[in-house]
């Protein structure tokens, strides 16, 4: 393997330490100065601030309800609802089922039949006629009279 001269290499290394000491005096371009707070986290300001608006509707809330009390007059506080028996909630579910299918059993029982066998006749005929102009055949040969039955049923 060739090896550089001593002097060469000498040479070489001073050059390499004297671009490292370049790379080192080299500053930013920009710089950036170091008392910039740190940029706040916005998803953080947001919980906060729906926190704190929260807070202030319970706190009116809460001063309405102690005026109406200095004041004298009475409010009706929520009573707690109370919890049905699973029975009683199964009953009434079968009672609404019970009245939604009455109400379509009435609401189908008074329409008309749209059914209509000449409406559809016709339009069957129509039908047949557009495939004979579509196919350019003429209906009076042994061929396209085994088309047109084709049709028919």
């Amino acid at each position: 393997m060739h090896r550089p001269k001593p002097h060469i290499r000498i040479m070489q290394e001073k050059e390499m330490l004297d671009g490292y000491s370049r790379l080192q005096q080299i500053g930013p371009l920009i710089t950036i100065p170091r008392n910039i707070e740190r940029i706040p986290n916005m998803k953080k300001i947001q919980i906060l601030e729906d926190r704190y608006t929260q807070i202030e509707k319970d706190n009116r809330l809460l001063l309405e309800k102690i005026a109406n009390i200095m004041n004298g007059t009475n409010i009706k506080f929520d009573q707690p609802k109370r919890i049905s028996s699973l029975n009683s909630r199964k009953k009434t579910e079968q009672e609404q089922i019970r009245r939604d299918n009455l109400i379509l059993f009435k609401h189908i029982s008074t329409k008309k039949s749209q059914y209509s066998k000449q409406q559809y006749d016709k339009d069957w005929n129509q039908t047949k006629q557009y495939f004979q102009n579509l196919s350019g055949l003429r209906p009076s040969t042994q061929k396209n009279k085994a088309l047109i039955r084709s049709f028919e049923f």
